[in-house]
């Protein structure tokens, strides 16, 4: 059975498709997801594709507050409805015809301008090439890739991989919307934190061990475990 919602990260933002017409499933869906992983998308901006799904303004309404609670911004809605596309226009939302797969037709792509700190992309690879320091969050949908330390006090959260060409002395959570098979390498691996998907491995957990030189840190049996990087098995 397909869910009532489906979230996909994109550069310019995050697209919400609804799938179903009954609006409480897809409230429901939606703040349960949001329960989950809403701080992964904090202050991200929304498209929400509606597709030919007709939303009355209530409805509308109703989405718009669920992600303002939890600190994203609806910016555009795609639709082909009539009764969608009147309830945008009311709301003063900004409206675009449905025309691409992602979401985002070329008016959407030029209407919502692209997050700041919080990058999002679809299968792309976030490069970094400088320090992140204590206080500093990154979070992608993609991989990541930092040339520089992490410091403690900073944190990297990625939908995919993270890689960290330095040391990794702060918080680092892979695989943040639910991908057990995510990696988190570094050549130096001192975290505070280790995550992955929804499990989690503490510096304490580790405290005495000392760095082996570059490690990679990954899902075994219902566990992180690090190992050295060249001794890891190959992500299927």
């Amino acid at each position: 059975m397909e869910s009532p919602i489906s979230i996909k990260g994109t550069r310019e933002g995050l697209t919400i498709t609804v799938n179903s017409s009954d609006v409480d499933q897809v409230i429901a869906s939606l703040a349960e997801t949001l329960s989950s992983q809403g701080a992964f998308f904090s202050g991200g901006q929304v498209a929400l594709r509606a597709s030919d799904v007709a939303l009355g303004p209530d409805a509308l309404k109703r989405i718009r507050d669920l992600l303002t609670s939890n600190d994203l911004v609806l910016r555009t809605i795609v639709a082909n409805d009539l009764v969608s596309q009147g309830s945008a226009e009311s709301l003063g939302l900004r409206l675009v015809p449905d025309q691409a797969a992602d979401g985002f037709s070329p008016q959407a792509r030029a209407a919502t301008p692209p997050v700041a700190q919080e990058q999002t992309g679809s299968g792309r690879a976030l490069l970094l090439r400088r320090m992140v320091r204590s206080g500093q969050v990154i979070r992608h949908t993609g991989d990541v890739v930092i040339v520089g330390d992490v410091n403690p006090g900073a944190e990297v959260a990625a939908g995919g991989d993270i890689y960290i060409w330095g040391r990794l002395h702060g918080i680092a959570h892979a695989g943040a919307m639910g991908d057990d098979k995510a990696v988190i390498c570094a050549l130096d691996l001192s975290p505070m934190q280790l995550r992955i998907a929804q499990l989690v491995a503490r510096a304490e957990d580790n405290e005495h061990r000392k760095s082996q030189g570059p490690e990679i840190a990954y899902v075994r049996k219902d566990g992180i475990v690090v190992e050295p990087w060249h001794k890891a098995p190959r992500r299927t």
